[in-house]
């Protein structure tokens, strides 16, 4: 699968979707003081919270409350030059 979101494109957020249980499945911008902002998938298996990329090149990471994890907001569209 190729990336959703490529280097350069522009993103719409709204800062006000934050809330994770209403998230799921949605195109979140996450962040995390070692890692930074990061834009991925937000999964939720059981009470089990993944941010899962589209692209392969990176990992899916597993939120829990020891990594520092927030959701900063919701990706509304983006746009951009295709590859």
């Amino acid at each position: 699968m190729n990336p959703l979101i490529y280097d350069g494109y522009i993103v719409a957020v709204d800062t006000s979707q934050n809330d994770r249980s209403k998230l799921d499945g949605k195109v979140v911008i996450a962040w995390q003081k070692e890692r930074g902002l990061t834009i991925s998938r937000l999964r939720c298996y059981g009470t089990t919270e993944v941010l899962q990329s589209d692209n392969p090149k990176y990992d899916s990471v597993v939120l829990h409350g020891k990594a520092g994890w927030k959701i900063i907001a919701r990706v509304l569209w983006w746009i951009g030059k295709a590859p």
